[in-house]
């Protein structure tokens, strides 16, 4: 009896001894709390897209706290509120962040285009995408799978018709949708300026594009010809936009044969 006492007292003192030198141990080895950089990390909203240019908001907020980024109007997703949250926090002057919205950059849903083959794999873009670029005659178009709606955490994104949309009243602009999608169609444009949008990314010579859909850009340089502005530009087979100088006069729409150039003011209208 008297050994088992012993063996539990010398159990019990060795832990003893041991949590306080833990105890100890990490109190001289803790990493100093950065207060500011908690206080602001408790003022964005957590999303974690990267949008700011930062890899998470951790590390949005350790620059701000730190004084190596002076800007606090990079949280899109955190949006005009979080602007002023952060300025008030620092003491600096709150900057307006630019409205932007997510645009699939493409109208070819099922009923404008077709499929050349039957996909049998997993049903994701990336996936299909693996497969000599996808399934659809244009090989530029949406794949309509859904990768983007899945990593959306806004609800902003649904699949129409085989034909990735987006709601840009619920866009926050965080961009994960434009970093998973394996055709590069959807686009980051600032509300106020992108007027007049080519939604097409085909590339391919007229004669291919014209029979791959109906909406697609067929490089007929009709719109550069209407254009007042001389801010568009046939580039890789397609039209190209020069935002900054588009005053939305809408001459390119109304001669553009394939309809495949609309306003984004009407888009995010029809959407409210």
């Amino acid at each position: 009896m008297q050994n088992i006492l012993l063996a539990a007292t010398l159990i019990g003192g060795a832990g003893l001894i041991i949590g306080i030198i833990l105890v100890v141990f990490s109190k001289i080895m803790a990493v100093p709390v950065n207060q500011a950089e908690q206080d602001i990390r408790e003022l964005l909203p957590g999303a974690n897209c990267g949008a700011c240019g930062y890899t998470s908001c951790d590390g949005y907020a350790s620059v701000l706290a730190s004084g190596e980024e002076s800007s606090v109007a990079l949280c899109k997703p955190g949006g005009n509120s979080t602007v002023e949250k952060l300025a008030n926090y620092l003491g600096t002057d709150a900057t307006e962040i630019t409205a932007t919205t997510a645009v699939v950059m493409c109208q070819g849903d099922n009923s404008k285009t077709n499929k050349r083959a039957n996909y049998q794999g997993v049903k994701t873009c990336n996936m299909a995408n693996l497969v000599a670029g996808g399934d659809g005659v244009c090989s530029f178009g949406c794949l309509g799978y859904g990768d983007c709606f899945e990593v959306c955490q806004y609800d902003a994104i649904t699949i129409e018709d085989g034909l990735a949309k987006i709601d840009p009243y619920k866009c926050t602009s965080c961009m994960m949708c434009i970093e998973i999608c394996p055709k590069g169609i959807i686009e980051l444009l600032p509300q106020h300026k992108a007027s007049s949008l080519v939604l097409c990314h085909n590339e391919d010579p007229i004669k291919i594009a014209n029979k791959a859909c109906k909406v697609s850009c067929i490089s007929c340089r009709q719109c550069v010809r209407a254009c007042p502005e001389d801010c568009i530009e046939i580039k890789d087979n397609r039209a190209i936009i020069d935002y900054e100088l588009c005053t939305n006069c809408g001459e390119c729409q109304k001669v553009c044969p394939h309809d495949c150039i609309l306003s984004l003011y009407p888009l995010v209208e029809s959407s409210v």
